[in-house]
């Protein structure tokens, strides 16, 4: 195979164009992601390929008017790679179809031991007056087979740069505009199987905005089916998280310049009409949550705080660095597959393929977002 995992993609050209270059480049990552969740999908539901790929086919429209070109896109993954849309769309969506089961009665939940924690400091909180945004992804150990570096050169949007599972059209990165982006997956009692935008479609919508005002409108004009929160800072020194339900988006704001956030949601007011379920079935996640607070607070930050924090095994197995080696033998084999922490001000992007207290952090500049580009 000569694209391996970790490496780095560019794409350019009209948005069919990035797609099938995508596709034919990473064929057999894009492979192996589909793949991976059909097995996935038949393992926890009993339910067979046919009957995904048609689910996957329902967010078709959907995606298509939410953003014709990021449907052309998905479409070009698929020739490139000689899989059918519906095949390309169902890793797109993956977070719908698999979630969905956790409240949907589908089976046992295929994800409910899923994790991230992100962070994010503005300015005032920084020893070099930087913003910065940063995450863990946390997902099964399989998922690091097919996951690297993308990036997106866009005539009539901004630049991009995009850390991915093979297929998607964004995840968490950075833009030329200094717009950082970093996710982590949240439940509410709203949350339902439904053929709507995908979250990951809406990552690319946050990637594809100039603002943190024009990101919320991405996010905001959107039907959607599940839950998920979006950290969010800008070059200009603001930083956001924001909460999104498939009835609201709640943006919550930065306390001393900081943001910790893990898969419960913050400071959740009864008025909102929703229910945190992830906090309700598994406690311990608010207990991650409080840490990777009690750590951010603590001393001005910089890239090396950050790194640091996300290296942090306090109240381990349910640390903010995960190790697969800590869960039963029957479970899901959960790990930290990369922790990325970006530098808005400097355009710049660290990333630790692996859990980030065994693997090293690589210092990626790309020319294509830099301010004098």
């Amino acid at each position: 195979m000569s694209f391996r995992p970790g490496s780095v993609l560019t794409v350019s050209g009209d948005a069919y164009n990035r797609g099938l270059v995508h596709g034919s480049t990473a064929r057999e990552l894009v492979h192996r992601a589909v793949a991976f969740y059909v097995r996935m999908w038949e393992q926890n539901t009993g339910r067979g390929r046919s009957e995904l790929l048609e689910r996957a086919g329902e967010f078709m429209p959907m995606v298509a008017d939410y953003d014709g070109q990021i449907m052309q896109e998905i479409e070009g993954i698929a020739a490139g790679a000689d899989l059918s849309v519906n095949e390309v769309l169902l890793v797109n969506a993956r977070y719908e179809l698999m979630m969905s089961t956790l409240f949907a009665g589908g089976g046992s939940p295929p994800m409910s031991g899923g994790e991230c924690t992100s962070l994010a400091a503005a300015p005032q909180a920084t020893s070099d007056g930087h913003t910065y945004v940063g995450q863990n992804w946390d997902h099964a150990v399989d998922v690091g087979q097919h996951s690297f570096l993308l990036e997106i050169l866009q005539d009539d949007r901004p630049n991009i740069v995009t850390h991915i599972e093979a297929g998607f059209v964004g995840h968490k990165g950075l833009n030329a505009e200094g717009l950082g982006l970093c996710a982590n997956a949240m439940a509410s009692q709203h949350d339902r199987f439904a053929p709507k935008v995908p979250v990951w479609v809406l990552a690319r919508g946050v990637l594809n905005a100039a603002t943190i005002d024009e990101a919320i409108e991405a996010v905001r004009r959107a039907d959607r089916a599940a839950s998920i929160n979006f950290t969010i800072g800008s070059d200009g020194g603001d930083v956001v998280a924001l909460e999104l339900t498939p009835i609201d988006v709640e943006r919550v704001e930065p306390e001393n310049g900081r943001i910790a956030h893990a898969n419960v949601f913050c400071g959740l007011d009864p008025s909102r009409g929703v229910t945190d379920e992830l906090a309700l079935r598994f406690p311990v996640f608010c207990t991650r949550a409080a840490r990777a607070r009690e750590l951010i607070d603590r001393d001005p930050i910089d890239a090396d705080a950050l790194m640091e924090i996300l290296q942090d095994h306090g109240n381990r197995p349910e640390s903010i660095c995960r190790h697969h080696d800590d869960q039963p033998p029957d479970a899901l084999r959960l790990e930290t597959l990369s922790s990325v922490v970006m530098d808005l001000t400097e355009r710049s992007l660290y990333i630790a393929n692996g859990p980030p207290c065994e693997t090293a952090y690589q210092k990626h500049t790309f020319a294509s977002v830099q301010k004098n580009r």
